[in-house]
């Protein structure tokens, strides 16, 4: 009985290894996993390992986060690591994304949220005009549809992406827009 239980725990350790290393190591363009993938590199009970692999990074301040696919199923499902709390503006600007271009983002995601979640790119791009030049808007939507964060469908529509979805707080980023708004309208 007791070799058993043994060989589960090990089984569950190096399983619980595997996902972390699945989810650590970038393929392609996009971070992380699908639900597919995880199944096929973990077996049937992927969703146990994660649970336990969230557990186990919960104390460096990581979480494994789900993104629910389209469709809602499992398998269309996407699974990353993510820091618990937001990275501040300092550490923001040691991930390589320039601060202009994370104000172009945050600017698109408030205003595709004031629109109901769907709005033309020529709307959203004379919105940026009034702040940002135009090759600067241009190359900084094309990059955050290719990486996922915004998500465009026949050059037209203009809608929040998967990974906006997964790594940033769209409520607290509303907050904060209001807030710096209210105050310079006291002003």
């Amino acid at each position: 009985m007791m070799e058993s239980d043994t060989a589960d725990r090990a089984l569950l350790e190096r399983k619980v290894r595997r996902a972390f290393q699945v989810l650590v190591l970038q393929r392609g363009r996009n971070p992380g996993v699908k639900g597919w993938e995880m199944k096929r590199y973990l077996g049937r009970d992927y969703r146990k390992i994660i649970g336990v692999l969230s557990e186990d990074v919960a104390p460096m301040g990581l979480e494994v986060f789900e993104v629910k696919g389209v469709d809602g199923t499992d398998d269309s499902s996407r699974f990353l690591l993510r820091f618990k709390e937001p990275p501040t503006v300092t550490e923001a600007e040691t991930s390589g994304i320039r601060i202009d271009d994370l104000a172009v983002l945050a600017a698109t995601i408030a205003f595709v949220n004031s629109k109901t979640g769907r709005v033309a790119r020529r709307e959203v791009e004379q919105f940026l005009r009034e702040k940002f030049p135009r090759w600067r808007i241009d190359y900084s939507l094309d990059r955050y549809v290719k990486r996922g964060y915004l998500e465009q469908d026949e050059r037209t529509m203009v809608h929040i992406g998967w990974r906006t979805r997964a790594e940033v707080d769209e409520k607290t980023l509303m907050t904060l827009i209001l807030s710096r708004a209210q105050e310079a309208a006291k002003k």
